[in-house]
């Protein structure tokens, strides 16, 4: 799936309403699965022309195993 998407770690991307980096948006993702209970949309919308326009879950799923997203604790 990788090679099917483009991305930046540091590309702004609109997750959960507020503008933030496509990495911190990852962060985040990681700590909404820490914590099933509480709802979080999983979708991350790009700017017109990247490849796909929505990061949804199984995009995260691989971002975040990725070197580039490895977390910073």
């Amino acid at each position: 799936m990788i090679s099917t998407f483009d991305y930046d770690p540091e590309e702004i991307v609109s997750f959960e309403g507020h503008d933030v980096s496509l990495k911190e948006a990852v962060m985040r993702y990681r700590q909404s699965k820490a914590h099933p209970d509480v709802p979080a949309d999983f979708s991350a919308i790009r700017d017109p022309g990247k490849i796909p326009q929505l990061f949804e879950a199984e995009h995260f799923e691989v971002l975040a195993a990725l070197p580039e997203f490895e977390r910073a604790d």
